[in-house]
């Protein structure tokens, strides 16, 4: 008997490529609008970019944990819509 599943799919990295493409443009945007200012130093430049950094971090954390997550639930429930917050 075969299975009806082959097997998980290899994953595709497209998504990652553009998660991280956008996180890496919208840092240079950051930089890019604060040298455009006239009266800007490059101490008001670091404390924004450290915070963009940190907070793309952040994001990127909370997205694998969550594809983590997703892929250790069983196939019934993985592609099932999540419904918000638990009771």
């Amino acid at each position: 008997m075969s299975p009806n599943n082959p097997g998980p799919t290899p994953r595709r990295r497209t998504s990652t490529t553009i998660f991280v493409a956008l996180l890496i443009g919208g840092l240079l945007l950051l930089v890019v609008r604060m040298l455009a200012m006239p009266t800007v130093s490059a101490g008001e430049v670091v404390l924004p970019l450290l915070a963009g950094i940190g907070m793309a971090l952040a994001i990127g954390v909370m997205v694998m944990r969550d594809r983590r997550e997703r892929n250790a639930l069983p196939p019934s429930e993985r592609d099932r819509q999540d419904r918000g917050m638990p009771d």
